[in-house]
Parts: C-alpha cells; sequence; structure tokens
C-alpha cells in the first residue's frame, strides 16, 4: 500500500536534522554547522519541489479517474437506452424501401441468433446491379438509437452502417455483418458519436484480414443516400464503414480523411482482405509530394523541385518568374504561417531553374513537403495569398 504524504514527518525530520546541526557546532566548530544548516536548506528545497510533483500527480489522476468514471456512467445509460430500442414497423418499413431504392433489392437477410439482449441488429445482403456492381451488406436495426453528431446535444442523430463488397463475393460468408454489428455498437454505446473520428478497430475487423476502419457518409465510387424520414423524431442517415489493412490504416493515420479520399480507389471501392493495399507504405510519401523529391543523406534530410513550368501561373500572378529562388520565397511564407516554431531550422541553396532545402529535423521536412504539397494541390487561393503577403513586406 503507498504511503500518503506527511508535513509533521517531514518537518519532525528537519527538527532533528536542525537538532543535530547544534550538536556538530558546539562539538564541531563553525565548518559542521553552516554545513549543516546548508544540507537543512537543500532538504528543505528538495521536499517542497517533491511536494508539489506529488500534488500534480495526484490531481492528475484525480481527474482522470473522475473522467473514467463519468465515461463509465455514460456508457451504461447509453446501454440501457438502447436495450428495448426497436424500430416501429412503418420505420423498418422506410428504412428497407431507402436501401432497395439506392442499393438495389434485398437478397438475404443475416439475424442474429444469440444477440447480446442489448440492441436487435439485423443485416441485409444486396447483389450487384447495373448501376452498382458490387454487393452491399447494410444494417437495419442500428438506427433505432439515438445519438450525437458534430458534438454533444448539436445534431441528434440516428444511422444505419453499409459496406460494400466485391462483385464475385460469397454470399455464404457473414463476416460483413459480424463487422456491421460490432462497430454499430460500439458507435452507439461505447462512443455515442457517429461520423469524422478515429478508425474503428475490433476483434471482427482483425478476424476477418482488416487493421481498421472508418466512416463516411460518401467515398469516391460510392453513392451517398438520403436519409429515410421517419414518422417522429430524427430521419435515418446512412454512412459507409469501409475497412481497411494494415498500410491503408497506417496512411489514414497519417493523413486522415483528405488523403484517403484522394487516394481511395473509385475503380473497386469494395473490402477485400485478398487484395493489394492501395497505400503501398515505402511509395505513398514520395507520390504524395510529387513533383517534390525527397532524399536523405548521412543524418540531414533535403527537398528539391526541378521549377520548370509547375504552377508558374501562382507566380506570373504574383509579378514573379518562378525561378527557384522565389520558391524558396514562398516556402518561407508557408513556414512563417503554418510552422512558425520550424523557419529557423531550415535552409536553402536555391538556383534559377532548382528549388532546393534541407534541414537535419526529419519530422519538419516532411510536416513542409506534406503541408505544401497539399495546400498547392487543395488550395491555390491560399499559396497565392502567401506570395502576396510577401510582396507586401
Amino acid at each position: 500500500m503507498r504511503k500518503r504524504f506527511s508535513w509533521k514527518r517531514l518537518f519532525a525530520g528537519m527538527a532533528l536534522a536542525l537538532v543535530l546541526c547544534l550538536l556538530l557546532a558546539e562539538f564541531g566548530g563553525v565548518t559542521l554547522f553552516f554545513g549543516g544548516i546548508f544540507g537543512l536548506s537543500a532538504l528543505w528545497a528538495f521536499g517542497r519541489a517533491w511536494w508539489s510533483v506529488r500534488r500534480e500527480r495526484l490531481a492528475r489522476e484525480r481527474s482522470e479517474d473522475a473522467f473514467e468514471e463519468r465515461r463509465q456512467r455514460e456508457i451504461a445509460l447509453r446501454r440501457e437506452s438502447c436495450r428495448e430500442a426497436r424500430y416501429a414497423p412503418e420505420e423498418r418499413k422506410r428504412v428497407e424501401d431507402r436501401l432497395r431504392q439506392d442499393l438495389g433489392p434485398i437478397a438475404d437477410w443475416d439475424l442474429e441468433e444469440e444477440g447480446d439482449g442489448i440492441l436487435d441488429i439485423a443485416a441485409v445482403l444486396i447483389p450487384p446491379t447495373e448501376a452498382l456492381p458490387f454487393w452491399k451488406a447494410a444494417t437495419v436495426g442500428a438506427g433505432t438509437c439515438t445519438l450525437e453528431a458534430g458534438g454533444p446535444r448539436v445534431n441528434p442523430l440516428r444511422a444505419e452502417l453499409m459496406m460494400a463488397l466485391p462483385p464475385d463475393w460469397n454470399a455464404g460468408e457473414r463476416w460483413p455483418c459480424r463487422i456491421l454489428r460490432d462497430a454499430a455498437r460500439r458507435f452507439l454505446i461505447v462512443e455515442g458519436f457517429l461520423g469524422y473520428g478515429p478508425p474503428y478497430q475490433g476483434m471482427s475487423l482483425l478476424s476477418a484480414g482488416f487493421a481498421g476502419a472508418v466512416v463516411d457518409g460518401e467515398f469516391p465510387g460510392l453513392p451517398e443516400l438520403a436519409c429515410a424520414a421517419m414518422p417522429k423524431g430524427p430521419a435515418v442517415s446512412f454512412y459507409w464503414l469501409v475497412p481497411l489493412l494494415k498500410p491503408e490504416l497506417d496512411y489514414f493515420l497519417r493523413r486522415g480523411y483528405q488523403g484517403l479520399e484522394r487516394r481511395f480507389p473509385a475503380s473497386r471501392p469494395w473490402a477485400d482482405p485478398g487484395q493489394e493495399p492501395w497505400a503501398d507504405s515505402a511509395a505513398w510519401f514520395q507520390e504524395d509530394i510529387a513533383p517534390f523529391v525527397w532524399s536523405e543523406n548521412e543524418g540531414r534530410f533535403f527537398l528539391g523541385l526541378e521549377t520548370g513550368t509547375f504552377h508558374r501561373d501562382l507566380f506570373l500572378l504574383a509579378g514573379l518568374g518562378g525561378t527557384g529562388w522565389d520558391w524558396e520565397r514562398l516556402v518561407r511564407e508557408y513556414l512563417r504561417k503554418y510552422q512558425p516554431d520550424d523557419g529557423p531550422f531550415v535552409e536553402y541553396a536555391c538556383e534559377e531553374r532548382f528549388f532546393f532545402a534541407a534541414s537535419e529535423d526529419r519530422e519538419i521536412m516532411e510536416r513542409l513537403a506534406l503541408g505544401l504539397s497539399d495546400l498547392l494541390r487543395d488550395d491555390w487561393a491560399g499559396a497565392r495569398r502567401l506570395l502576396a503577403l510577401d510582396g507586401r513586406r
């Protein structure tokens, strides 16, 4: 058992040390006396510092304990609210009609033989159609519970989850139904939130060969479904659950939804643990920053560009020619605005036709390479404003 800090013990120890100092002064002279006083002062300073650190740690532990206790209470409340939740016949019909209208006719149902008694979630299987030439799976029952989107009590939401499957998928395999149910219960009961956020990771995904999954209303190649209006209460929305292989999950954790949606293969938007990952862990970085070129040597990291005609119109509008020195001006402004603490650690060696930057800090250079590439790709007007700022100095 951990002993609690006691001021009485501290003062008793200090009093004992003072008595020892006086005895030393009596029998050992002035030098020993002042040496004892110095030791006592050091002990006092150490005691105060130690207690300050301990007090902060105890406060942090109490805060964490309170947060976890509150979180467990909220989970228990959500579990109870979901226990008796069921669709009324008209509500269920509207959900099924929306799935049939937007995804195709329902070919089969997957019903839980032994549910957990908390929430009855069925899954439907929809075969390929001319408009959507791949299998689809969707939950029917998750939308009976109301959860939050956009923050507590901001936007009450009811939602079902869907998953795209390969055109030649064997309908006898039911792992997609298990994944959809597990994810729905996780969002409804544990998270109390559905929408953009951290990836879902669960044993059902791992057993199927995936590392995680993300949720969104629409991905390239996948349709965005309209909400199913209910007789009363919030309408039921539909979200795609997209399972990711390990390299794809790593890419998402590094690049987020924007990078994920940009790379998502619209030609095969289905979940297939046997397919080649569409994000190569060894190549995605250079692909995302092209035509910039990354290199490293002896603990230094380099970012280069042969300027050519790349974004020359951006510089011409600012009255510049797009030389390597003009790119340096743009990068300096980018760092000043988006990485203000990193600028002093980046060096330049530019020429007429080449931009070249270097640093001994890999993290700084990677942030610069990815951030600048994203700005030029997704916010051309923002890049132009950076050059305008530079011109007004």
